[in-house]
């Protein structure tokens, strides 16, 4: 099947050169079309304006020439005058008619003695007008290219000896003058007017259709392949710009690169905050695993020693003996009871991240002390309870401090513990620092997971950009401090 694409004839229909040429080139055509057969008739009027009057003042003159030969009763020097007017240029007829209509004198001899009426061919232009409105010249429909003179012979006081003086006219001096060479003449000046109009639309519609190829169509075809490239996921494809000063399109280039250099910072971004989340989950699972091997294994491996010396003690009526050893499985039942709702405390917490930092930390904090003697202050400066930070890093701080939190619990022998947040200098600061019992950090490798957890804690600052130090001295406490640099975050937090 043929698409639009490939059929050459509905990609002319759609060419958006050729929409923009045809739009250019018929209002052109029209507009020089139009000017055309205005000048063509402007100039025919004047041709006939100009004609009428030299034709009115010719007729004046020949009537000045026959009223002195009418005067002087001379009929061979009136045909002789009307015979010479006949010879005048583009003249065909010249002719006296009285006033019954009866041709008197003509330029044609056959003429002479016949009677027009008013509804003879080249009657019926002048006497369908009424006599007050009636021109001295007229087009005759019946003759076209033929332009007739009227011009009255007026009754004087030296015709009277001849005629009535009741009479105002005498008669009509009718001329005759052909104007169709000239009329010819402008029809051609038109036809050439008009093919110079259609020349000069085909010149401007190729100058449009070559313009809009070049400056418009042809790049944005060089835009295609970039944006399919686009459209199927490749967001490092960007569009030609030229290096000549920039017009609307290399704007359009310009913003769209922009945009594309944005989506393939964010996607790669995206990438990355899932391989974050990725090794997070990984990361949670193996907390999980380590502390159920480190604490429900190991407990249970011990309830089952425990209950095994119990049963013995039991059955040699050693009660006192027994009698401790329930106490010692109840005590490691409660730790673990504690490590387990710590956990599930832990695991809540990481559904519910995006928050705020602080409220977070507050609310793991306020839970922590249910289940612990733990004596633990929160100071959070104002400032940075307003911070909002991307729910990885927001989880990745919150793990750091129940990591803490629980070393203290377990291993510290601590009865206090100080938890701050505030900024400095656009670092975000973690402080977590308690009065237990310390240790030479020196003698502790960071890096080794079954010390604490400090290797795991340092690695989660370093995924979020951030730093971890710690501080711990024997007798003196622990403290550890969580640096993150605002400026490494994303830019929508």
């Amino acid at each position: 099947m043929t698409t639009a694409a490939e059929n050459p004839s509905t990609r002319m229909r759609t060419s958006l050169r050729l929409k923009v040429a045809v739009g250019v080139a018929l209002p052109v055509l029209v507009i020089l079309t139009g000017l055309s057969l205005l000048s063509y008739w402007r100039a025919n009027v004047l041709m006939e304006e100009q004609i009428g009057a030299g034709v009115e003042e010719l007729g004046q003159v020949t009537l000045g020439s026959l009223r002195h030969a009418m005067v002087r009763n001379e009929p061979a020097r009136l045909l002789e005058i009307l015979a010479d007017v006949r010879q005048s240029q583009n003249v065909q007829r010249v002719e006296i008619i009285g006033l019954d209509g009866e041709v008197a004198a003509s330029s044609d001899p056959n003429m002479v003695g016949q009677i027009l009426p008013q509804s003879a061919t080249g009657c019926v232009d002048c006497h369908r007008i009424a006599p007050e409105q009636r021109p001295l010249t007229a087009q005759l429909a019946e003759e076209p290219g033929v332009l007739r003179v009227s011009s009255p012979i007026v009754n004087g006081a030296e015709c009277t000896t001849c005629h009535s003086s009741q009479l105002n006219h005498l008669g009509m001096l009718l001329i005759d003058i052909s104007v169709a060479d000239t009329q010819t003449r402008l029809l051609g000046d038109l036809k050439l007017n008009l093919g110079v109009s259609v020349l000069a639309t085909l010149i401007v519609s190729l100058g449009v259709f070559a313009l809009t190829h070049r400056l418009v169509v042809g790049r944005i075809e060089r835009f295609e392949p970039t944006l399919k490239k686009f459209a199927a996921g490749d967001f490092g494809a960007r569009l030609p710009e030229s290096s000549a000063p920039a017009d609307e399109l290399d704007h359009l280039a310009g913003a769209f690169n922009t945009m594309a250099h944005n989506l393939e910072r964010l996607t790669r971004e995206n990438e990355q905050r899932s391989q974050v989340r990725q090794q997070a989950i990984a990361d949670e699972r193996e907390r999980i695993a380590r502390e159920l091997h480190d604490g429900l294994a190991q407990l249970l491996g011990y309830v089952n020693t425990k209950v095994m010396a119990v049963s013995l003690l039991v059955k040699n009526n050693q009660t006192l003996a027994a009698q401790t050893q329930l106490e010692q499985l109840g005590e490691a039942a409660r730790a673990l009871f504690t490590d387990v709702r710590e956990a599930i405390v832990g695991l809540k917490l990481a559904s519910q991240t995006g928050e705020g930092l602080g409220s977070a930390i507050e609310s793991y904090v306020e839970q922590f002390q249910r289940w612990t003697d733990l004596d633990v202050l929160v100071d959070i400066d104002p400032q940075s309870k307003k911070i909002k930070l991307p729910p990885e890093s927001e989880l990745q701080l919150i793990r750091i401090l129940q990591e803490a939190l629980s070393n203290i619990r377990r291993h510290a022998d601590a009865t206090h513990v100080e938890i701050d947040l505030g900024l400095e200098n656009g670092d975000l600061i973690l402080t977590i620092a308690d009065n237990g019992e310390g240790f030479d950090e020196n003698r502790v490798p960071m890096l080794e997971p079954s010390h604490f957890g400090l290797g795991t804690m340092r690695e989660r600052a370093e995924e979020i950009g951030g730093h971890l130090d710690l501080s711990s001295h024997l007798g003196q406490g622990t403290k550890v401090t969580v640096t993150l640099n605002m400026k490494s975050q994303p830019e929508e937090f």
